[in-house]
């Protein structure tokens, strides 16, 4: 089941993305008194479901990787030529504003080298006082140092690579947990680590080091009071989900092929449905009208699927085969190097 493609993870990343848009969409007018808008205010729920989902992903990327090198080549091109791409996307989000109303009314623009660099690198907030432009940003600056955490545990030697991984989980539920610091992803790794421990227990067969890193993600959660019970609700059923995938074979479905474009879509959903076609949202009819609220966001989201259909094929795609490419070539050198004739 390992070396087969996942379906039931796809479908979870579609359905992670779509609930974070949702959520987003109607984020920016008042809560009306319906269902629909009841469960799309749990929309942020998607946060965790991505960070459970990445940690069980990571580990398995981190399984097939030949090196720490290789593995860090490729979650660079996997992850910052699509977040490039949708700068741009916020860029004409602004251009957009200033055409129509005649001032940036969509965010707050780095103003200084510094302030771009982190920007463009993900070191904003919650790393650093630089605010982010897009209101997803702060989670993917969490996964880029979940990255790193990783790529120290392949590059350290083997004896190392688990107390490395233990020491950090152990830590991340006593170390204070606020934004500004360089422990600011101590707040979710739980939900990181909740991922890693079900590859651990599932697919490596390691009972005892799984064991260890499940009891320290399940402490974690429960631990840090910050979070709602739901968001720890959210996070067991979705490593749940993926220990059965692991027994249970999912069939391949339209919604879980959707599953490519969930990256995507969580990239541009903000500056697309709230920065540019957010003022129809402010139309009372649309806000209080439950079929036309529905409608509405129906309309936008399948915009902004098509939108990340292309993103994922002219950029991410490519960009993850120049990723392996790099990597290959990087390999190759050195088993030339180690092995000279």
């Amino acid at each position: 089941m390992t070396n087969a493609r996942n379906h039931l993870i796809d479908l979870l990343r579609f359905i992670a993305a779509t609930w974070v848009a949702l959520f987003h969409f109607n984020e920016t007018v008042n809560l009306q008194e319906n269902w629909y808008r009841y469960v799309l205010k749990l929309g942020y729920l998607g946060v965790p479901i991505f960070f459970v989902i990445s940690g069980y992903c990571i580990m398995l990327a981190a399984d097939h990787s030949s090196s720490a090198k290789d593995f860090i080549i490729r979650r660079f091109f996997r992850i910052f030529p699509a977040f490039w791409f949708s700068m741009i996307v916020v860029l004409t989000a602004i251009a957009f504003s200033m055409i129509t109303i005649g001032y940036n009314s969509v965010t707050t623009l780095p103003k200084d080298a510094a302030s771009i660099f982190l920007s463009i690198s993900l070191l904003t907030v919650p790393f650093s006082k630089v605010e982010i432009i897009n209101w997803v940003y702060w989670s993917l600056t969490y996964e880029i140092f979940f990255y790193l955490i990783i790529w120290l545990y392949l590059y350290l030697p083997k004896k190392m690579q688990y107390p490395w991984l233990l020491m950090i989980s152990i830590l991340s539920i006593f170390i204070p947990k606020h934004e500004g610091w360089f422990f600011f992803f101590a707040q979710h790794w739980p939900s990181f680590l909740l991922g890693m421990a079900v590859y651990f227990i599932v697919v490596k067969k390691e009972s005892i080091m799984g064991g260890l890193f499940l009891t320290s993600a399940i402490i974690g959660l429960f631990y840090n009071v910050i979070h709602h019970p739901y968001f720890q609700l959210s996070c067991i059923i979705t490593a749940s989900l993926i220990c059965i995938s692991n027994y249970h074979v999912f069939r391949e479905n339209f919604f879980s092929k959707l599953g490519d474009y969930s990256y995507a879509i969580y990239l541009i959903h903000v500056p697309i449905g709230v920065y540019i076609f957010g003022s129809i949202k402010q139309i009372a009819l649309v806000q209080k009208n439950i079929l036309l609220n529905i409608s509405w966001d129906v309309f936008l989201y399948i915009i902004i699927v098509c939108i990340a259909k292309f993103i994922f094929i002219k950029i991410e795609k490519p960009f993850i085969l120049i990723g392996k490419k790099i990597s290959t070539n990087f390999s190759n050198k050195n088993i030339s190097s180690s092995n000279p004739i």
